[in-house]
């Protein structure tokens, strides 16, 4: 891939992460979950910057360049006609905030595998965006695997 290919993949990948973190669960009419063991949901100021938290009973494994990366404290949803993983404190515009985050973007709210779906995290010193083939097991469960933007192997598993 030339190198206006890869900078224009990385930027739509970003935008679209930007986008489901914020807009979706909006665009969705649902709002997360009340506050659960300390984690309140919302948009506001977080470590001196914009945020949005998530919080529910969602869970998930991120292996990547040779690290493991396990987050938890998020949503699975459906949204706009797609299926919607957020956990963590999403910043628009990025942060230096240590907080982790990975967001999930998946092209339908149905059992089946899909390519090339959206996924971004941040955890660990680890921030990465991917273009991941997704397993949906369940509405509840599933499996990816892809190609970081910039190179580099990332797998995983979630559940909800």
């Amino acid at each position: 891939m030339d190198a206006p290919s890869a900078s224009l993949k990385f930027v739509l990948v970003a935008c679209v992460a930007c986008a489901l973190a914020i807009v979706a669960p909006a665009a969705a009419g649902t709002a997360s979950p009340a506050t659960t063991a300390g984690c309140t949901p919302g948009v506001r100021s977080v470590d001196g910057a914009m945020a949005r938290v998530f919080c529910g009973p969602a869970k998930a494994t991120v292996h990547a360049g040779g690290k493991t990366l396990v987050f938890s404290g998020g949503l699975c949803e459906r949204s706009g006609g797609f299926y919607v993983l957020n956990m963590g404190t999403f910043f628009a515009g990025g942060s230096k905030s240590p907080r982790p985050y990975l967001g999930l973007l998946i092209a339908k709210p149905k059992r089946g595998t899909y390519k090339s779906q959206t996924l971004s995290f941040r955890a660990g010193g680890v921030s990465r965006s991917a273009l991941a083939d997704v397993t949906l097991k369940t509405l509840h469960s599933g499996t990816f695997t892809g190609r970081a933007i910039g190179g580099g192997r990332v797998t995983g598993s979630f559940s909800c």
